[in-house]
């Protein structure tokens, strides 16, 4: 039950984390198994006393694939958060940090479609000052690969990029429920066909 007081945008099931994830880990076992099974058994010395370097193999593969299945793993626990109420927006775009962002500081929400998925964009005003959360290098991962894949949209303008995908409901829907929390200084556009 969701309070009057509040919207939330509704997450779908996380499929596609899931299958990531599960094809990380399938690569890591058509990998890591070939390599126990040629260098499990290599001595970690030479004859000669020296260090042998076949047997930092299997090891080197096991954390080479724990680095890549942490990542998988924090984006099927830690999802994208889209939320408003009279105070601020509330977003997580990622696996990051949650940012809550007060409407006094935010200029534009907008819609467009990136790689056949829409986005939700967000720009923020100019900052004074020690203000509230601030969106930084590492929550801005997913405005950065939409720019590289909309480079003929100015996308340079906004501060944040939020995946819709991951949200039930149709982009327009779910921008007009953001929509009715916004003051009027903030602008709202859909660039979705």
């Amino acid at each position: 039950m969701q309070p009057r007081d509040r919207v939330s945008w509704r997450r779908r099931p996380p499929k596609r984390a899931a299958g990531r994830l599960g094809w990380t880990a399938l690569a890591a076992g058509f990998v890591c198994g070939p390599g126990w099974l040629l260098f499990g058994g290599e001595p970690v010395r030479a004859s000669g006393g020296a260090l042998n370097p076949l047997a930092l193999i299997t090891p080197a593969l096991a954390v080479f694939f724990a680095a890549l299945l942490v990542p998988q793993l924090l984006g099927l626990v830690r999802r994208p958060i889209v939320a408003a109420d009279h105070y601020a927006l509330t977003v997580r775009p990622g696996v990051g940090r949650t940012l809550v962002l007060p409407w006094a500081q935010l200029a534009e929400l907008c819609t467009i479609v990136v790689d056949d998925e829409p986005v939700l964009l967000i720009r923020c005003g100019p900052r004074r000052g020690a203000t509230a959360d601030w969106p930084r290098w590492w929550d801005q991962g997913r405005l950065r690969s939409a720019r590289r894949e909309r480079l003929d949209e100015p996308i340079a303008a906004y501060d944040l990029a939020v995946p819709m995908g991951d949200f039930a409901g149709a982009p327009d829907a779910l921008l007009n429920a953001l929509a009715a929390w916004a003051p009027s200084h903030v602008v709202v556009l859909s660039k979705v066909d």
